[in-house]
């Protein structure tokens, strides 16, 4: 199975998705409307993080689409070697890290100052919660920046809370995007629960 860059300077280039228990790649309809949705003004020239990165199709996308850096976070090792391997081969390198480990483990050690924060854990992990909780700092995502949700449709999880303001849920198919912007000022006693 393959799929695109859906825009910027490396649009259409295919990405290879191999086959991986618990992998559901972000489909081309739903990366787009995601960075429809944002606009470039939170991408070009930003610092992105793809959490559950996968194949890395989102951060990719945001590379091509003028990111000036983008870290993705993946458990599996043979994805994360795929990734590397695909950055070099774009020229990319030089504008992203991959981290390998367990997102709610590796985002303690990741330097923050991002302008867009992407999650997309399995359905059924129950981790966006606490993936919420560990972005409130002031240090992980700038004032204004925007986190991305995608969770299964029709979860009504409220992950407003704290310095996380809701922007809008759009839904897809059994796909919904939940986006955050984040305020300025300290985020308080942040209870969230588990998406």
């Amino acid at each position: 199975m393959t799929t695109r860059i859906t825009g910027g300077s490396h649009r259409g280039r295919r990405l290879r998705t191999p086959t991986s228990p618990g992998l559901r790649p972000t489909s081309e309809r739903v990366r787009a409307a995601l960075f429809s949705i944002i606009g470039s003004d939170a991408i070009d020239g930003k610092r992105v993080a793809d959490l559950y990165a996968g194949t890395g199709a989102i951060g990719l996308d945001a590379l091509s689409r003028g990111a000036a850096w983008a870290d993705f976070v993946e458990s599996n090792h043979r994805l994360c070697r795929e990734l590397t391997e695909r950055l070099k081969s774009w020229s990319l390198d030089d504008r992203a890290r991959v981290y390998r480990g367990r997102v709610l483990n590796v985002l303690k050690g990741l330097p923050g100052g991002y302008d867009l924060v992407v999650a997309d854990p399995p359905y059924s992990s129950g981790e966006l919660g606490r993936v919420v909780e560990r972005l409130q700092p002031e240090e992980m995502v700038n004032p204004g920046g925007l986190v991305v949700l995608e969770h299964r449709a029709g979860h009504g999880e409220n992950f407003a809370t704290g310095r996380f303001e809701l922007e809008t849920t759009k839904t897809y198919g059994d796909t919904a995007l939940t986006v955050l912007s984040a305020r300025l000022g300290a985020p308080g006693r942040a209870g969230v629960a588990d998406g």
